[in-house]
């Protein structure tokens, strides 16, 4: 066999460890109005293989075969390859380059297509989802990105987009190119990252080592070589200090390029994976896409049961005309998302936390198990400068008051005083301290009560 869909399984894929499934398989119509198809594939390649050692299914999308087009065979090669996954709980990897649906199929590839998109939904939240746009992924076909866990877009070949850039008012390719990967990893938060296969591959695999391949596995990944009462700086800088509380400074980070204010991924302590959501806004901000990549991301770490670490540091939330409009809706589906899970949730506050946005971001009273901040941070309702505003308009010394207030009202000590933070801890014990905390949850137990779901 030699065409780019083949061999883009075999560039991904362990060396002479693919498995073909379904392969006599073809096209069953009687209606083309086109030369007869022979590609037995019937456009698609599907089996399974091995990455790095972890058993995955894959499937390959052929565009030399009638330009890419999906009928039913096709489509229903891909719905299987979903559920055969889901029954031995491995992760499926779809290679996505397609022209769409092939119209002398009409409503049979329809329909198939429909079987596509409830076997994905069937198989999210058990088995990992991966895309790998390596061609064109538009239309109904960009869905299954959108409803994947990661997904990547090869560089200067992959074109995912719902239409096409030269179908909407005012734009061009050439003006902005809606359909790049560097475009959706940006502004959308579907794509994880747009680069070459080779480095795709090596993130994915990245990926694999340390999430569960299905959401029976558990969180241990294997033996910590680390030293477990590692003294850590403790920096202000939240990538930093990621990297220092890890196992072997070692961060997975998902979804880099969209909003940058909330840092999203993966960590392993005493070697068990660990969600990491932090802050990454230097004026303490957080913004509509940045609740929506943590909520996407808090979600996933429920579904695994993957505990959950937050990194706090928020003022409050960005004021724009754009952002009102949507604020409201994505911070009620972030706060119910954290209410609503159930796995070991720790909050470590570094530097400052004020108002409802400190409250949202993990608190004890939304669900926190342990909160632990340092000494010098800072808690409370509002920034001083604010408080001087608010509190002592009026006076001559308001500085000076809004100061004492300050440090009498909002500190970490203050808001410990009443339960609210469970340990002031130094910055060098961090690493410890949250180790120890995360094993002793290891045994949490939540009751879930008899309800569907809230509003979203």
């Amino acid at each position: 066999m030699n065409n780019k869909a083949y061999e883009a399984i075999q560039l991904l894929l362990d060396p002479n460890s693919f498995v073909e499934l379904y392969g006599s398989v073809c096209a069953r119509t009687t209606d083309f109005t086109i030369n007869e198809l022979s590609d037995e594939s019937d456009g698609v390649i599907t089996g399974y293989g091995l990455m790095n050692q972890r058993a995955v299914f894959v499937y390959s999308q052929n565009a030399d075969c009638l330009s890419g087009s999906m009928g039913e065979m096709h489509l229903e090669k891909i719905a299987e390859i979903y559920d055969m996954a889901v029954k031995v709980g491995a992760p499926v990897i779809g290679i996505l380059n397609s022209t769409g649906m092939r119209l002398q199929e009409s409503s049979d590839s329809l329909s198939a297509f429909g079987d596509v998109l409830n076997a994905v939904n069937n198989a999210s939240g058990l088995v990992p989802l991966f895309t790998v746009t390596a061609g064109n992924c538009g239309g109904g076909l960009s869905l299954i990105p959108s409803m994947s866990d990661f997904n990547y877009v090869v560089k200067n070949e992959g074109h995912l987009y719902v239409n096409a850039p030269n179908t909407i008012d005012g734009n061009f390719t050439e003006k902005c190119d809606t359909s790049s990967g560097d475009f959706r990893a940006e502004y959308t938060g579907i794509v994880d990252d747009c680069t070459s296969i080779e480095e795709i591959r090596a993130s994915i695999i990245n990926l694999l080592n340390i999430i569960p391949l299905n959401n029976t596995e558990g969180v241990n990944v294997g033996d910590c070589k680390d030293d477990l009462n590692r003294e850590i700086a403790g920096s202000d800088d939240p990538y930093t200090l990621i990297a220092e509380i890890a196992d072997n400074n070692i961060f997975v980070e998902t979804k880099k390029a969209f909003a940058k204010d909330v840092i999203t991924g993966f960590i392993t302590l005493n070697g068990s994976t660990i969600g990491v959501i932090a802050n990454n806004d230097k004026d303490g901000r957080l913004s509509v896409d940045g609740l929506r990549k943590a909520d996407s991301f808090a979600l996933y770490l429920n579904e695994y049961d993957i505990p959950m670490l937050f990194i706090e540091d928020v003022v409050g939330f960005k004021a724009t005309m754009c952002e009102e409009k949507h604020l409201g809706k994505e911070m009620g589906a972030f706060v119910k998302t954290l209410c609503e899970a159930d796995v070991p949730k720790i909050t470590l506050i570094p530097k400052r936390a004020y108002g409802s946005a400190y409250v949202m971001m993990n608190s004890k009273t939304i669900g926190a198990d342990f909160v632990f901040a340092y000494e010098d941070a800072k808690v409370g309702l509002m920034p001083k400068e604010q408080v001087a505003k608010v509190l002592f308009a009026d006076d001559a010394d308001k500085d000076a008051k809004a100061t004492e207030f300050d440090e009498t009202h909002q500190s970490a000590r203050s808001f410990a005083k009443r339960g609210s933070i469970d340990r002031i801890i130094d910055r060098k014990d961090t690493r410890k301290y949250l180790l120890s905390t995360f094993d002793l949850l290891y045994t949490k137990y939540s009751a879930v009560c008899d309800k569907k779901h809230g509003l979203r």
